[in-house]
């Protein structure tokens, strides 16, 4: 096909024919690499190419959507369907929020997190800032609590938590599922918890020219699980 535009006197529709060509060779080529053999190809453009799109690698792109990140992991207390898992709203204390403080320090100095803002540097800090309404947080994705469980103590439903059970803390309580208040659930369902992150800490947002920043707590996110009493 290519040299019958060449032929024709149409060069320049002939290079595109070429061009294409090479390239489907060239990734078929790179798709064989990768698919049948545990080699790196000497001649794979690809970081470059990432690099200059601004792409991401499908890795990154399904962590995220499963909750992964490179500081940690949205660790779940088992599988539940999605139509018996809710959000929970929580109170701490003062008490709690030191607690809380001190397990993110440990951690931290156990290298399971880092308050860096994400690695990125002064200027990328901004222009994601700006972008932000809130700002950004130390945390730029929230991390899993290492471990986590709920105690029932009367009609309260109380978080304890920490770097592993032999160091756990209370951490708060929870007050709402959903949109209801937890002591109208309490008598007709049970409730654990599925997943628990932290998130929040050291705070910047855009100012004029320049970050300003700020002391923010760090705060739980919570996700229960639930079943009717009546279910058995």
């Amino acid at each position: 096909m290519a040299y019958q535009f060449f032929k024709n006197g149409f060069i320049a529709r002939g290079a595109l024919f070429i061009l294409a060509f090479i390239a489907l060779a060239y990734f078929s080529y790179l798709n064989v690499i990768h698919y049948f053999t545990n080699k790196k190809s000497r001649i794979d453009f690809s970081p470059w190419i990432e690099k200059k799109l601004h792409l991401k690698p499908k890795e990154e792109e399904v962590g995220k959507a499963s909750g992964i990140s490179k500081a940690g992991y949205v660790q779940t207390n088992g599988i539940f369907a999605n139509e018996k898992m809710l959000p929970a709203s929580i109170k701490m204390n003062q008490e709690n929020r030191l607690n809380l403080k001190k397990i993110v320090a440990t951690l931290e100095q156990q290298g399971y997190l880092k308050l860096n803002f994400g690695g990125l540097s002064e200027d990328q800090q901004f222009k994601m800032a700006r972008t932000n309404t809130n700002g950004i947080d130390a945390l730029l994705e929230p991390v899993a609590l290492p471990y986590f469980e709920l105690e029932k103590r009367g009609s309260k439903f109380v978080i304890l938590g920490g770097v592993n059970p032999l160091e756990r803390e209370e951490l708060g309580q929870i007050i709402r599922v959903g949109l209801t208040p937890v002591e109208d659930l309490g008598d007709k369902y049970e409730i654990f918890l599925a997943a628990v992150v932290i998130q929040g800490g050291p705070h910047k947002f855009a100012g004029r020219s320049s970050l300003v920043s700020e002391e923010q707590p760090f705060n739980l996110g919570i996700q229960v699980a639930y079943k009717s009493k009546q279910e058995g």
